[in-house]
């Protein structure tokens, strides 16, 4: 029994879902080839897909505190979904059965919307996170306030640097310290 094998990280459910939609809302406004009112349409579809998540966020949590949903926000929910109309499109056919008596084609769509493919893939990952119940996982950094997956229900940082930067900047944390040195 080898016991100095390197362990594979765990993956945690919703975790690649979710990581790829923070790093889409957390992209730059760069990229080669692409005009100025490209650059601002895809920066204004990342701010109301944002907010469009906060909004189901807040939505949740107002009805398992209150036991009621909210009906304005709800309505306001509906409004942001609305402008994305989710469409499949099938982008090919692959060949499953080989090596079978029949043949098994295995087919791959792709989702898109007036608002880009990106956009409706976004969309629709916001679907799959929200049915699993792990779109409030998907939450801003308490500190640096940049989009991330938590792995765990308590988790308020993006990483350890804002988690640091964050109990380093506090008042307890400083009353702590001078009392530590003033007592030497």
């Amino acid at each position: 029994m080898n016991l100095n094998r390197a362990r594979a990280p765990h993956k945690f459910a919703g975790q690649q879902e979710g990581a790829d939609l923070a790093q889409w809302l957390n992209k730059e406004q760069r990229r080669i080839g692409a005009t100025h009112n490209e650059l601002r349409a895809e920066a204004r579809t990342r701010k109301r897909i944002s907010q469009l998540i906060q909004d189901l966020n807040t939505s949740a949590e107002t009805y398992i505190r209150e036991g009621r949903p909210d009906t304005a926000l709800n309505e306001r929910i509906e409004r942001q979904l609305s402008r994305y109309t989710l469409k499949v499109r099938t982008v090919h056919v692959e060949d499953g059965g080989e090596y079978k008596t029949f043949a098994e084609p295995k087919w791959w769509f792709g989702w898109y919307s007036h608002a880009g493919a990106r956009a409706a893939e976004m969309i629709f990952r916001i679907v799959r996170l929200g049915e699993r119940g792990l779109l409030a996982r998907l939450r801003r950094c308490t500190r640096c306030d940049r989009w991330f997956y938590a792995k765990f229900n308590h988790q308020r940082f993006c990483g350890k640097k804002c988690q640091l930067q964050h109990y380093q900047t506090s008042e307890e944390w400083k009353r702590r310290r001078r009392e530590r040195y003033q007592n030497r």
